[in-house]
């Protein structure tokens, strides 16, 4: 009875953050659990990221909880990420369903789910209003990161390599200006650059040379985890994307790109897990100095002791009891 219903969803304009955690939890736990994706309105770019990991889709047609409790059954453990499921949505889905799990990153409302998922570093129980019942699932030992991304050696040509992801959709275009800056900082620069599936912006880099700007759309997770192993320097944004680069241990600088990203920029900083946390609109000098101090080490080996790689250990014993 590890049946497993995967309801998240992702656009242009939110970004694929809710699936690519999803994806992430259905991968650690693996095919001993019979997975599936029920997704409103996907698009071709999603429909493809999930078979290649022979994922089902449902396609949903709207948002309404009566359309996705046709395909709930009792046996269904039901994982629920994404800002639109209230109280009100999860307590019908719970009713119907084996289970329930809420993967969560606002904190808001009362939790009804049996379990629930946050990631965030700083987070703690006392924050939470929950049931009698529910179990909380918080911190880094439960990084939703991609089993892909596992410790790798320091590269040897590394230091004149970087790595640039701004997340799945980078509506401002971000990346084109931390890539305009970085060459600017070292004009002796190659940098990998990875666009999320709903990035609109790939036209705009046509004017940086290719033998210093390596442009790469729609990566596997195992794409993205060699990519960031063979970079010196990662420059992501303050996501799940910073999660990845701390589990291969490399020296990073973590962009704040979107309102909900501030607990994230300030665990990293407070905890010495990146050689520079910005803002926008990113500060130049800033930049710059962060670049330089990523010749420096300390927070690799930080990062080593928060991300201890036994994550997908501790979610496949959670699910499995959830499921029997």
């Amino acid at each position: 009875m590890k049946k497993l219903l995967f309801r998240a969803d992702g656009t242009t304009q939110t970004g694929l953050g809710h699936i690519m955690r999803s994806l992430a939890l259905a991968e650690m736990l693996g095919e001993s659990f019979d997975r599936r994706f029920a997704i409103q309105n996907p698009s071709d770019a999603v429909l493809k990221l999930l078979a290649k990991q022979s994922l089902p889709v449902i396609a949903l047609g709207s948002n309404n909880i009566a359309e996705l409790l046709t395909h709930v059954s009792d046996n269904d453990v039901v994982v629920l990420d994404g800002y639109d499921f209230d109280e009100a949505f999860q307590r019908a889905v719970r009713e119907k369903a084996h289970k329930l799990v809420f993967i969560d990153d606002l904190i808001q409302g009362h939790q009804v789910a049996d379990v629930v998922i946050n990631h965030a570093g700083d987070v703690t129980a006392t924050e939470y209003e929950t049931e009698p019942y529910t179990t909380l699932l918080l911190g880094t030992h439960y990084a939703l990161v991609n089993p892909a991304f596992v410790q790798k050696t320091q590269p040897k040509d590394g230091e004149n390599k970087a790595f640039v992801n701004m997340g799945g959709a980078d509506l401002h275009n971000v990346s084109h200006q931390v890539v305009d800056l970085l060459l600017s900082i070292n004009p002796n620069l190659r940098i990998t650059l990875a666009l999320g599936a709903a990035n609109p912006h790939a036209d705009t880099f046509a004017d940086f040379p290719k033998e210093q700007l390596s442009i790469q759309q729609n990566l596997s997770a195992k794409q993205m985890a060699r990519a960031i192993g063979g970079s010196g320097l990662s420059v992501v944004a303050a996501s799940t994307i910073a999660y990845e680069v701390a589990s291969i241990s490399r020296p990073m600088i973590v962009v704040q790109t979107a309102d909900n990203q501030g607990r994230m920029i300030s665990f990293m900083r407070d905890r010495h897990l990146a050689v520079g946390a910005l803002t926008l609109p990113i500060n130049a000098e800033q930049l710059a100095l962060a670049v330089k101090k990523a010749r420096l080490t300390p927070s690799v080996f930080k990062q080593r002791l928060v991300f201890d790689g036994k994550a997908a250990d501790r979610y496949r014993q959670v699910f499995t009891q959830l499921c029997a």
